[in-house]
């Protein structure tokens, strides 16, 4: 992994905090991400372990909107519910759809990152994108450098000139920044439309 994050709209006046978007059964997956904000002094609001007043879906948008950014974590208990389907599934897909509709209307980032599983619902929008786990300590790393961008800066750069990606299909083109090296023949899955994107050059080009 290589690569620097770029950034705009420095702002250093508020609590910096980030919102965890995720379901309870990832739980280990989330606690890596919780290891990964701590190490630069962010804080991960994770519903289960905050005080919830009633309310909920007041609650959770003023989290939202307090974050620098919201973090989709798609586990793989995330990715089970889906494709089972379990009877839960509509009820944490709703949450996941409204939680990334408040952010994205606040104007904050929004991640999308996957535990080394393809994810398998639509995302309705993104700004960047990590389809590789935390778990992988290289990974880890990577991602704790561009954590570092939030405890100086408010948002990172959309798309970035390095990272900026487009999904190809032509009924899709969701742009988002890609925060992964790859190779020609590598596959990732879209967000956004779940069609496979495969690279034909290395990306990004250095």
């Amino acid at each position: 992994m290589a690569g620097k994050a770029l950034v705009n709209g420095k702002d250093e006046t508020m609590a910096i905090q980030v919102f965890v978007s995720h379901t309870h059964g990832d739980e280990e997956f989330c606690d890596i991400f919780d290891r990964a904000c701590a190490q630069v002094g962010i804080k991960a609001f994770r519903s289960e372990f905050e005080r919830i007043e009633l309310p909920a879906w007041e609650t959770i948008r003023n989290a939202i909107r307090k974050s620098r950014a919201l973090f989709l974590l798609v586990g793989k208990e995330l990715a089970r519910l889906q494709a089972l389907p379990d009877p839960s599934w509509p009820y944490t897909q709703n949450w996941i759809a409204n939680e990334i509709g408040i952010a994205c209307e606040r104007g904050i980032d929004v991640w999308v990152i996957c535990d080394d599983v393809e994810i398998n619902f639509p995302v309705p929008y993104l700004s960047n994108y990590l389809p590789v786990s935390l778990r992988h300590k290289e990974v880890f790393d990577y991602f704790v450098a561009i954590l570092r961008v939030y405890t100086r800066y408010r948002k990172l750069k959309f798309p970035d000139k390095k990272h900026g990606f487009w999904c190809p299909y032509q009924d899709c083109q969701i742009p988002f920044n890609l925060w992964m090296s790859a190779e020609p023949s590598d596959m990732i899955v879209c967000p956004h439309c779940l069609r496979q994107i495969v690279f034909n050059e290395k990306f990004p080009v250095e």
